[in-house]
């Protein structure tokens, strides 16, 4: 079970401010998350509080001090045998997301964490054993799965107002608060 791990608790959806960094280190073929303040904790994402193994991590891409900009990265977060947080991992549930309630909302650090390089997902952009940093495509793609979710998230949003309506309506066309006289 995987989450999306994109915003910050300082910085809500701003993606251009994200702080979490993925630092390339050449010598090991990894990257090395890391959460370098309070404000840059990943919060909100759905399922990370209990159910997740994995999170598509978004961090700012660092490659010898140059900042590439803000790139995802598949982490694994838990131990897949006791479930337990991984070493560097800090994760807590936060409850479910009100009005959302299947999905368990979660809050996660980054200390120093390594990830493997074939752990950043590299169509549109990639970086080799070398460190060389190439797009490949149009970055906006990257965006599309946080945007069908904005999306999903109106439409159940409206399905929900409009049951609600309906269950008003039908409630009040036969209730009486008092006896008429």
């Amino acid at each position: 079970m995987g989450t999306y791990a994109q915003t910050e608790i300082g910085h809500g959806s701003d993606v251009s401010q994200l702080q979490t960094t993925a630092t390339f280190d050449p010598k090991t073929d990894e990257f090395i998350i890391n959460t370098p303040s309070d404000t840059a904790t990943k919060w909100w994402p759905g399922d990370l509080g209990m159910f997740s193994s994995h999170a598509m991590v978004f961090a700012r891409l660092i490659i010898e001090d140059n900042d590439y900009g803000v790139m995802p990265f598949i982490v694994q977060i838990r131990s897949l045998e006791t479930w337990k947080p991984l070493k560097g991992v800090t994760c807590g549930d936060m409850g479910p997301k009100m009005g959302y309630n299947s999905k368990n909302n979660g809050w996660c650090t980054f200390n120093q964490v390594r990830t493997p390089r074939e752990n950043m997902p590299m169509k549109y952009v990639s970086v080799d054993k070398e460190g060389t940093f190439s797009i490949e495509g149009d970055l906006r793609a990257l965006y599309s799965v946080m945007m069908d979710i904005r999306v999903q998230l109106v439409q159940h949003s409206g399905m929900m107002l409009l049951k609600s309506v309906i269950i008003s309506l039908r409630y009040s066309a036969c209730r009486r608060q008092f006896r008429m006289v």
